[in-house]
């Protein structure tokens, strides 16, 4: 908590952490007064045999959901990976490395293309799941 404490004293803006992976790193994160947490890995770039984004989240997002913004990433790729992020309780599901790929590719335009994929891809998985509206998704929609 000393270490998360000191970040946030040392900013005049608010400031949110990435890389929570468990939850008492997420406690301690909100009891330091942080603005949000980000349930990250950095891409897998931990060892192998450590849990990935999605096995974490529910967990965290059960003690501190609409305490503090949850926001994830995990290889989001697809609209389909956004509404099982948003499932498992993150509150914000941030795109990198498949969007840069996008923007590198194929400029201003395949950005737009790969968004409005995901955007299609998302809408039809909510369509499919029965899921209404944002506000509705919960993990009811989630089979292990």
């Amino acid at each position: 908590t000393t270490l998360f404490r000191s970040i946030v004293k040392a900013f005049s803006i608010p400031v949110v952490i990435k890389g929570i992976m468990t939850l008492d790193d997420a406690m301690r994160c909100m009891d330091a007064g942080v603005k949000g947490i980000v349930v990250s890995n950095h891409g897998g770039r931990r060892q192998d045999h450590t849990a990935g984004t999605a096995e974490v989240l529910p967990a965290i997002a059960a003690k501190l959901k609409g305490k503090i913004p949850i926001l994830t990433d995990g290889c989001v790729a697809t609209g389909t990976d956004v509404l099982k992020y948003l499932a498992l309780g993150a509150d914000v599901v941030m795109v990198g490395r498949h969007l840069l790929r996008a923007a590198f590719g194929g400029g201003p335009e395949g950005v737009a293309l790969f968004m409005n994929k995901m955007k299609a891809e998302f809408a039809s998985a909510m369509l499919l799941t029965g899921v209404p509206t944002v506000s509705k998704i919960d993990s009811s929609i989630i089979y292990v």
